[in-house]
C-alpha cells in the first residue's frame, strides 16, 4: 500500500485540514514560521471570525488528493513542481517542518522545495496569484485560471 502523502498548501476548508504554520512578515515579504506540529482545526473553527482570508495569516496541510486535485498535472503535483520553477530559495537550509516525511512536494522533489515553500503564501501581487475553486480539491479535477480579482481570495495559492 502506498503512503498517503499530504498537501503542504490545501485551503482551510479541507475536512481534514491541518494547521501547518503562521505567515509573518520579514523584511517586507510574508514567510512561513512552521509550527512544531501540525494542529487540527477544531469543528467549531469559523474563518469569517478572523476577519481576513485565513490564508492570509496561516499555512494549512491536508491528505493530498492525488488525481482528484486541480493541482495534479502529469501524475504528480503541478504546484509543487511550478513553485521549483518559478520561485528562487528563500532558505538555505530547509526548515524544520513536521509535514516532511509525508509532504507531496518534498516526496516528488526533495529540499529543492523545503527551500523554497516558506515564500508559498496568499499573500502577494494579484498578478501572481492561481486562482484554485474549492471544487478543485473535491473529486473531479478542474482547470485553474489566473486571478482577476484586486487581491488574492479564498482558496488562491500565489507564486512570488
Amino acid at each position: 500500500m502506498d503512503q498517503q502523502l499530504d498537501c503542504p498548501s490545501a485551503p482551510h476548508q479541507h475536512p481534514e485540514a491541518r494547521l501547518l504554520g503562521v505567515v509573518l512578515e520579514e523584511e517586507g515579504e510574508a514567510r512561513v514560521a512552521y509550527l512544531d506540529k501540525g494542529t487540527a482545526l477544531p469543528d467549531d473553527f469559523d474563518a469569517d471570525a478572523l476577519g481576513i482570508d485565513p490564508g492570509h495569516a496561516l499555512r494549512f496541510s491536508a491528505p493530498c488528493a492525488n488525481h482528484g486535485c486541480g493541482q495534479w498535472r502529469d501524475g504528480g503535483c503541478g504546484l509543487g513542481k511550478a513553485i521549483i520553477a518559478q520561485l528562487a530559495p528563500v532558505v538555505d537550509v530547509a526548515p524544520s517542518c513536521t509535514l516532511r516525511k509525508t509532504c507531496r512536494w518534498y516526496t516528488e522533489n526533495g529540499t529543492a522545495s523545503c527551500v523554497r515553500c516558506p515564500q508559498v503564501t496568499t499573500r502577494a501581487h494579484p498578478s501572481k496569484a492561481v486562482h484554485v475553486p474549492r471544487s478543485a480539491y473535491g473529486p473531479h479535477p478542474t482547470h485553474l485560471t489566473p486571478s482577476p480579482t484586486p487581491r488574492p481570495e479564498r482558496g488562491e495559492t500565489v507564486l512570488r
